[in-house]
């Protein structure tokens, strides 16, 4: 392949980036890449390379990712492929849940091969502490927001002109969350390339208000999954936050759950959640809510309603249990109150994980507007 022969001219076949210990920390240096699975390649794809890469751990502390670089099939146009960078929904915090790894399932990989399809390299961070060192910071929307901005600068590291400086972030569910966070930093971040806009697909707002209300008294508020919801962001406070003591607000139970959270995949975990009938209310055996905890949950997940600086497009589904279509809502609200233009699709009968297929030809005309 094209992009092979480039890597081999400039003797980055394999291998790993050694920086010495006194280099400040750079966004999305690379530490190491390395050719993926047959297994999890999409269809389209004429080069892959697992990448892990310098990032932020949670949203003030250093670490790395691990990712997916995808290039169409033949010769890259001139000026190169312009590149999505994709954020993926929940899969688990565990490394057996890395796409990088294992794939992408239904409702995310279809996207991916479109994009393929019509000319688009493809970046996908699998999140940090996802198939790297420790839990993932679940919803530290700083840091995932970073890793999805800087799998960007690592592939243009490893492939240098083969890409195009220009630029665009995409993610459903948690990669939706991301994505606001990606749009909103992106220029400032990555000032030396091109980003064009975000598309944020069912991306879960409004949550920092929710979680503090976590406690023994909590109500069965309809949504789906959120028990499992709540245990990825136990676990990944716990092990990235060690010092908020997040286990003396849990009960013997809730202690037990989060220990597995940390080893199932999504899927996995909801299975045995559903099987054994587990509520929110009995994880805690007190109310997290407490000033400092208000503010941790707004330090990580308020999502921003303003500063967006290149055009942003919205899609949710009224249809949607997992992240209700009011959380949208009020995030509309207050963006459009704080003066942020965007572009908004609503859908109906169309459930959580179809939304970005459902809504793919017009995303792909938003792309291709601000792309071509």
């Amino acid at each position: 392949m094209v992009a092979s022969i480039l890597l081999s001219g400039l003797g980055l076949g394999s291998g790993v980036a050694v920086a010495t210990a006194d280099e400040p920390e750079v966004a999305g240096a690379l530490e190491s890449y390395g050719e993926l699975s047959a297994a999890v390649f999409p269809v389209g794809a004429g080069e892959t390379q697992r990448v892990v890469y310098r990032t932020l751990r949670t949203a003030d502390r250093w670490g790395e990712s691990s990712g997916s670089v995808f290039l169409p099939e033949g010769a890259p146009p001139a000026g190169g492929w312009p590149v999505i960078s994709y954020a993926h929904g929940t899969l688990g915090s565990a490394d057996q849940c890395a796409p990088s790894s294992t794939g992408f399932g239904p409702g995310e990989i279809e996207p991916i091969e479109r994009w393929l399809e019509q000319g688009y390299a493809v970046v996908a961070t699998d999140y940090s502490g996802v198939g790297t060192d420790g839990v993932l910071a679940y919803l530290d929307g700083h840091a995932a927001g970073a890793n999805a901005v800087d799998i960007v600068r690592a592939a243009h590291e490893l492939y240098g002109n083969v890409l195009s400086p220009r630029w665009m972030v995409a993610g459903l569910s948690e990669g939706g969350h991301a994505a606001y966070f990606a749009g909103h930093d992106a220029t400032t971040r990555a000032p030396e390339l091109d980003f064009r806009g975000s598309v944020v697909v069912a991306g879960p707002t409004h949550m920092e208000g929710l979680f503090p209300l976590g406690g023994p008294l909590f109500p069965d508020i309809g949504i789906t999954g959120l028990v499992g919801y709540a245990l990825y962001v136990l676990a990944g406070i716990d092990d990235q936050r060690p010092e908020e003591n997040i286990r003396e607000v849990l009960s013997p139970q809730g202690i037990e759950w989060m220990e597995k959270a940390r080893t199932l995949c999504a899927g996995d975990l909801g299975r045995h959640i559903r099987a054994e009938r587990i509520q929110l209310s009995s994880l805690f055996s007190r109310s997290v809510w407490t000033p400092r905890m208000y503010d941790l949950f707004r330090e990580m997940m308020q999502v921003p309603v303003d500063g967006y600086d290149r055009p942003l497009r919205v899609v949710q589904s009224v249809s949607d249990t997992t992240v209700p279509v009011a959380l949208t809502w009020a995030q509309l609200v207050d963006m459009r109150s704080r003066g942020t233009q965007f572009e908004y699709q609503e859908l109906a009968g169309i459930s959580h994980g179809q939304t970005t297929v459902a809504s793919m030809d017009q995303t792909m005309e938003f792309v291709d507007r601000l792309m071509r």
